[in-house]
């Protein structure tokens, strides 16, 4: 039981919202700062044996700073894609990924520059690759990725999506289904209400012609946040469909939003907050403190 509790509280980590720059200016931002602390990096610890003296010693350091800035960029595209997909919503598990992978291009940049710039070799092989990466690659990571991941949170948001009246139209239905096969609610996208969850259960609330009914799903929040587009957190218990949104209020050490349908307040933390009130600005919707 304790190892199952551990999997959901993991799984609920990996599916947390997190902010994310989709803009190309912060993404070359963040390559460019990245790849200065690197080549500064480098020439104050001099590794490859650099200490030895060779001409243009600390130009051809500071070139890996290209190591980390290109692959950056060439990644960015990639990773819009999948935000865009996924409503404009990126996950810890995204973030994961997107290291991991773009870690490993930048590990192959900077070995073929090491290969054929710095040690000017003709040939190599993939065994000289992975040893590359386990003697320079990996022992860099623990420095280089979380000053990597602070400029990413520093330079990203939570964004939401401006209210339009189209979305509200019944024109698509979605089926939700919960840990339990025999559990599944097919309803219109536009429908879905707000989500709550209790322990190892939510509670689906969702508009039909007879008024708001309620299904509960034994299943994680982030589980049946991934199966509703319009579904957007706003605490770590709830899900809101933005479409319904009244008014947010309360003050700064406490706030909550109001949705038609019911009268039920909905507490909103603070990080969403900041989302929810750039998305207000830019809409007709008033926000109220």
């Amino acid at each position: 039981m304790a190892q199952k509790n551990n999997d959901i509280k993991a799984m609920i980590t990996l599916n947390k919202t997190i902010a994310y720059s989709k803009n190309w200016k912060h993404t070359f931002m963040i390559a460019l700062l990245l790849g200065t602390f690197v080549s500064i990096l480098l020439i104050a610890l001099e590794p490859f044996d650099s200490n030895n003296e060779f001409s243009y010693k600390y130009l051809i350091l500071s070139g890996y700073a290209f190591c980390l800035i290109i692959p950056i960029l060439l990644v960015h595209p990639i990773e819009n894609y999948f935000y865009k997909i996924q409503t404009k919503r990126w996950f810890v598990l995204n973030e994961c990924l997107y290291i991991i992978a773009t870690a490993f291009i930048v590990f192959l940049f900077a070995f073929f520059y090491h290969f054929y710039v710095v040690s000017g070799l003709s040939s190599f092989t993939s065994k000289l690759i992975w040893g590359f990466i386990k003697s320079f690659g990996i022992p860099f990571t623990p420095i280089v990725v979380p000053f990597w991941l602070y400029l990413r949170s520093k330079f990203g948001s939570i964004e939401v999506p401006l209210y339009n009246k189209e979305n509200t139209k019944r024109n698509k239905t979605i089926t939700i289904v919960g840990n339990n096969k025999s559990e599944t609610l097919t309803i219109f996208e536009s429908d879905f209400i707000f989500a709550k969850a209790q322990q190892n259960y939510v509670d689906v609330y969702y508009n039909t012609e007879n008024g708001m009914q309620q299904k509960t799903f034994r299943s994680t929040l982030s589980n049946i946040m991934k199966q509703l587009p319009k579904a957007w957190q706003v605490h770590r218990s709830y899900l809101v469909n933005l479409d319904y949104l009244k008014t947010v209020e309360g003050n700064a050490r406490k706030r909550f939003i109001r949705i038609s349908a019911t009268e039920e307040t909905i507490p909103i933390s603070q990080i969403y907050y900041e989302a929810l009130k750039k998305r207000l600005s830019n809409s007709s919707q008033q926000l109220q403190n």
